[in-house]
């Protein structure tokens, strides 16, 4: 009896390994052959990591999107509405936010903004987007953004012929930066617009995304402007220069997506204006973001 029972242990331990193994066998296949499986950005996020950036983000941007909040929150941030408690510092606002119905996908959209100013990756964005987004806004942004990387990518090949044969890569890889950059500023905008009014602390790490966004977008354009101001485009003014880049088919692509983008953040909610012009000052560039934005005739 005991035999037969040890055998029966046995076997079931057996079958128990090659059902493993088979269920094993079965999750490798899946995923190798599904080419299109992409784990969730989202999910990746750990508590610590987020906390740790999202806190530093506000810190550094609190001053520039503050006084474009609401009123209530400006005083719950700087301590007025609770008499002497004292500015609220970036950590504290993360608590906060933390509490908040829908708070902690406010914060991975901030953490994956600034995500992107070392990867440029535009899929963390529109992953975390996606989880404060209305379904309808979030399809049209990702058709809008999908037919951008598209004709990117249709047009890379056909390298801007006007600029000397050694500098043509750089040239064409810092616009497609101005234009991945410029999506990103346009998303964390939307997102900003279609904050519920209900929501309260989870608008700052919004507005701290915009903020991000903006910079990172004036970088791109300092970067573009300096590089022909002291090289192929020396001795140009910036609308000269500016012109007679939209005689490039890559440039006037790149460029329009890019101008049209940010002026759609703009036209978005006076706060998504306001945080905007606010970095641009800081970096020194509203004026050329002005003169590219009427040599469009927009009316932004």
């Amino acid at each position: 009896m005991f035999r037969s029972l040890r055998l029966l242990s046995r076997r079931t331990r057996w079958e128990h390994l090659f059902n493993t193994a088979v269920c094993a066998l079965v999750l490798l296949c899946f995923l190798a052959c599904n080419a299109d499986f992409k784990p969730s950005f989202k999910a990746s996020i750990t508590d610590a990591s987020m906390k740790s950036r999202v806190s530093h983000v506000i810190d550094a941007q609190i001053d520039n999107v503050k006084e474009y909040l609401d009123e209530d929150l400006q005083a719950e941030i700087d301590g007025t509405s609770r008499g002497s408690g004292g500015r609220l510092s970036g950590s504290e606002i993360v608590d906060r936010t933390l509490g908040e119905a829908a708070g902690r996908d406010y914060l991975d959209f901030c953490y994956a903004v600034d995500y992107t100013h070392s990867t440029g990756d535009v899929n963390a964005v529109m992953d975390t987007a996606k989880s404060v987004l209305p379904e309808k806004d979030y399809n049209e942004l990702v058709e809008r953004t999908g037919e951008v990387e598209k004709s990117i990518m249709l047009k890379g090949e056909d390298i801007a012929r006007g600029i000397p044969l050694n500098q043509q890569a750089a040239f064409y890889k810092d616009l497609k930066i101005l234009v991945t950059r410029a999506i990103v500023l346009l998303v964390a905008g939307v997102v900003y617009a279609c904050i519920p009014t209900v929501v309260f602390w989870g608008k700052v790490s919004a507005a701290c995304a915009i903020s991000v966004g903006a910079g990172l977008v004036a970088i791109s354009i300092m970067s573009l402007y300096e590089y022909f101001r002291f090289g192929t485009g020396e001795g140009q003014t910036f609308e000269e220069w500016f012109k007679s880049l939209l005689s490039i088919p890559q440039a006037d692509f790149a460029l329009t997506t890019a101008v049209t983008a940010i002026t759609e953040s703009m036209g978005v909610s006076p706060v998504v204006t306001g945080i905007i012009i606010c970095v641009f000052a800081l970096y020194n560039i509203v004026d050329l973001t002005r003169t590219m934005i009427k040599t469009y005739n927009f009316d932004a």
